[in-house]
């Protein structure tokens, strides 16, 4: 039954509120994380939460295509993707279009791609590169490009530039301007064409044995070389005389796979062994450009799915550049389960603030997006996800658990009046507790059906949720369990009645 904030009880209460979620923290003990307000969460699974400390539920999907494991995909157009499949004897290659090339790959064989020239260009090192144009598959006419067989590709002022070259692995070769099927061994070698290709050799520039592990375009004219420990910045010009290297770079910390390599905006963001880092410039001097952290608060748990991971170069992100969410896939060892990690860049004063969660819906292991469409590839074919506000035939449970409560001190017994919960929505809650001693407290049930407030942010939420909820404990952690509703669903707070 839904009541008011300031329904009568009959007895002397009051109210310890938790709201303003900030998504998972797991660098502190969770014995030690009840603030109340911006309140930190344990577990937030197959939800996030927003740059007003909601918790809302992930969005639903559509199936789109396929019935293999999709364990690569690329837009080629607005609308229409390419995408590498694995069956039991090899990898496919296919399209929206329904093009394919059969057993392509061998069936472990670790796939990257770009798009140049709009075409998708696929790789797998010491394998045939081959391009798709929306017509047919075909492998790439470039014969110094064949012998290469890199590993990844990124397309950077006009050029594409590879790397992760079998036997040349401190080194980026660098296409003619316009021509991604003419790399610096198809060149004339006496040609003074300035818009020639050419090559980049960091083996000096790094001091160590260290090898390249990805690219990325940063701003409009630089290339990001990713080694294990550290990056490098390039300036590169459609001009071959006009490569030089940026010295005001300060960046040690490597990248582990290329495919977690995405532009965020004016950011790069990427995977180390150790966490996430964004590449940006400085606001206050417009020079030096650097290196952030934006996992600090999971840094355990981020180190415990890597270590999961069989291959780090497995692992794989998309940015999904209209929610502000960067969704990283960690394959699990075994080729059949993925985790999925989570980062929402909510706008909040003058520098976005990193909030976490995980999600294990549709167990997706790789994405794409392109044009306000976001796609997962999932071990049974590929899925658009749906917006937030779209009625979605499926959409995923969503799993909290809070950190200890102690409402207060940790000595005193506290005992308990009532549970309330403010959330708007469609979905049914389902709510355990266990206390400090791992005892549990009991179960309770809430129905949520109620979609008038989600359209004025502005306006405080009409109503509560609230349920007799007697129980005596020092500390209690809760389980939030939302499960069905095809709709949107937000949690904005919850609220024990304590006696006394």
């Amino acid at each position: 039954m839904a009541t008011t904030s300031k329904s009568p009880h009959g007895v002397k209460t009051k109210i310890i509120g938790y709201e303003n979620f900030q998504g998972l923290d797991t660098s502190r003990d969770l014995k030690s994380q009840d603030t109340k307000t911006e309140q930190t969460l344990h577990r937030i699974e197959n939800a996030y939460c927003d740059w007003r400390g909601q918790v809302v539920r992930d969005p639903g999907a559509t199936f789109r295509k396929g019935s293999y494991k999709v364990i690569y995909i690329k837009h080629f157009g607005i609308g229409e993707a390419a995408w590498v499949e694995q069956t039991g004897s090899g990898l496919n290659m296919n399209s929206d279009r329904d093009h394919v090339i059969t057993d392509a790959y061998p069936v472990n064989a670790v796939v990257s791609g770009c798009v140049f020239n709009q075409n998708v260009h696929i790789f797998a090192r010491a394998l045939t590169p081959y391009r798709y144009d929306g017509i047919k598959w075909v492998t790439n006419q470039s014969p110094a490009l064949i012998k290469l067989a890199p590993s990844f590709a990124v397309s950077v002022q006009r050029r594409m530039a590879v790397a992760g070259i079998p036997g040349k692995e401190t080194q980026v070769h660098i296409s003619r301007v316009d021509q991604g099927e003419i790399f610096p061994e198809d060149e004339d070698p006496t040609s003074t064409d300035a818009l020639r290709g050419g090559y980049i050799d960091i083996a000096n520039q790094i001091g160590s044995a260290d090898q390249i592990t990805g690219l990325a375009a940063f701003e409009q004219n630089r290339i990001v070389i990713f080694t294990s420990d550290r990056a490098l910045l390039y300036q590169i010009d459609p001009d071959i005389s006009a490569w030089t290297i940026d010295d005001r770079t300060n960046i040690h910390i490597g990248c582990i796979s290329h495919n977690t390599i995405v532009n965020a905006g004016t950011d790069v963001l990427f995977c180390s062994r150790s966490g996430v880092h964004s590449i940006r410039r400085s606001q206050e001097n417009g020079i030096l450009v650097f290196s952030l952290s934006l996992s600090d608060k999971i840094d355990l748990l981020y180190r415990e799915y890597f270590k999961a991971v069989e291959d780090p170069q497995t692992i794989s992100a998309v940015w999904d550049q209209d929610e502000s969410q960067y969704h990283i896939f960690f394959p699990q060892t075994g080729g059949v389960n993925t985790k999925r990690l989570s980062l929402s860049l909510n706008p909040e004063g003058e520098a976005p603030q990193p909030k976490w969660s995980t999600g294990d819906f549709l167990n997706a292991r790789c994405g794409s997006f392109l044009g306000g469409e976001l796609i997962y590839g999932t071990p049974g074919g590929m899925y658009t996800i749906d917006k937030i506000d779209q009625e979605s035939a499926t959409t995923p449970d969503v799993t909290l658990v809070t950190p200890m409560l102690w409402h207060g001190d940790f000595n005193n017994q506290k005992q308990t009046h009532s549970l309330v919960i403010q959330a708007s929505g469609q979905g049914i809650i389902d709510v355990t507790a266990t206390d400090e001693e791992g005892r549990s407290l009991g179960a309770i049930s809430f129905e949520v059906d109620d979609t008038d407030d989600n359209r004025f942010i502005d306006v405080p939420l009409s109503k509560q949720y609230e349920r007799k909820w007697e129980t005596r404990y020092r500390g209690a952690q809760y389980k939030i369990v939302v499960r069905k509703g095809n709709k949107i669903f937000r949690l904005m707070g919850i609220a024990i009645v304590v006696r006394g």
